[in-house]
């Protein structure tokens, strides 16, 4: 079996391996169709530590990377629901079901999270090994590398259902990259009237317009045009999904009083508020961590079954297992704007499909 495997900072290695061998019980083994790669995943080829150091050191050395997938179940261990031949999306948490959080359903926050391609193998790779409860189960008439968006899809989905949005809001949304993409639809599907999309690149703002935005701004026109938009009012809600503190601190300004701002985007360093002007203005700051496999991911699945939100046109590379580095992880870091999602597919492209 083939797998791209982490071995320390820029070192990912498509390797053989031995055969998985059979699932332990409540897991099945996956033949895996397709893997997207995401920011995430470039965080931890760009600063991983050697093997030996967490987060690799999950699997007892070199991790598979990958954790948006799609597959084919192949076999199954005890206890388990699902079928051999059902084609499943992968939710990726790998919670313990028991601590505080777990209990209360916020399973991203779980106290001993991990994550299938970060702390446990995942899948990019020709099979995996899964939870059974974290495979749910899509429609043939999807294609995996639709499948494979099903989990951030589910990231927004939830980002959205932490906003509360109100039937007529108008929303603004950092950054068109593919979670900024799919929050727009979110958010236009759950009662947003008028969305605005903030996005530097021409070529993204003009499919921003063509899946969901009234309005499309550059950073640098966007306070104007939401001053235009709203009467100088700003946004109800304003999603941060640029994954920088300059689009964090332009999403915290361009709330309006009594807004929301919605933080989903993965960045580094800190923000500063004036906190008498905040507080003054009732300003909420929420952020949104990732999904959960039982509300969130069903949903998205069957957003995409039903056509609600279109990701065909985010797919914008489909590429073999042995490309992940030059044309996967390399080309991403080397041209950001030419690519949004890129979906691996171990085995090729499925026959007809």
């Amino acid at each position: 079996m083939r797998a791209a495997r982490m071995h320390g900072r820029k070192d990912l290695r498509v390797e053989d391996l031995p055969p998985l061998g059979s699932p332990p019980p409540g897991c099945v083994r996956l033949r895996v169709e397709a893997c997207g790669i995401c920011g995430t995943d470039l965080e931890v080829y760009l600063h991983a530590q050697p093997s030996e150091e967490p987060p690799l050191a999950g699997s007892g050395g070199p991790l598979t990377m990958g954790h948006e997938s799609a597959g084919v179940v192949v076999e199954t261990g005890a206890d388990v629901d699902l079928a051999v031949g059902q084609r499943v999306a992968v939710e990726g948490h790998l919670f313990c079901g028991e601590c505080f959080w777990c209990r209360r359903g916020d399973y991203a926050l779980c106290a001993r999270l991990r994550s299938t391609g970060q702390g446990a193998d995942g899948g990019l790779a020709e099979e995996m090994l899964a939870p059974a409860r974290i495979c749910l189960p899509y429609s043939d008439d999807l294609l995996p590398e639709q499948a494979a968006v099903s989990e951030p899809t589910s990231v927004a989905v939830r980002a959205v259902r932490r906003a509360r949005l109100e039937p007529g809001a108008t929303v603004a949304v950092v950054g068109g990259g593919t979670i900024g993409l799919l929050v727009a639809q979110v958010a236009r599907l759950r009662g947003a009237e008028r969305v605005v999309v903030v996005e530097p690149v021409a070529e993204r703002r003009a499919l921003a317009e063509r899946l969901a935005a009234d309005v499309t701004a550059t950073p640098h026109d966007a306070t104007d045009v939401l001053a235009d938009l709203t009467g100088g009012v700003g946004a109800d809600v304003v999603f941060e999904a640029g994954g920088n503190p300059e689009a964090v601190r332009s999403a915290v300004e361009w709330t309006r009083k009594g807004g929301r701002t919605v933080l989903l985007g993965v960045s580094g360093g800190s923000l500063e508020l004036p906190l008498t002007s905040f507080l003054l203005s009732e300003k909420e700051l929420v952020a949104s961590l990732s999904h959960t496999y039982d509300v969130d991911f069903p949903e998205a699945i069957s957003l995409l079954e039903s056509g609600k939100v279109d990701v065909r046109p985010l797919i914008t590379d489909r590429i073999g297992l042995d490309q992940v580095v030059s044309h996967g992880f390399e080309a991403l870091l080397a041209e950001p704007p030419a690519h949004l999602k890129v979906i691996v597919m171990p085995g090729g492209a499925a026959p007809g499909r």
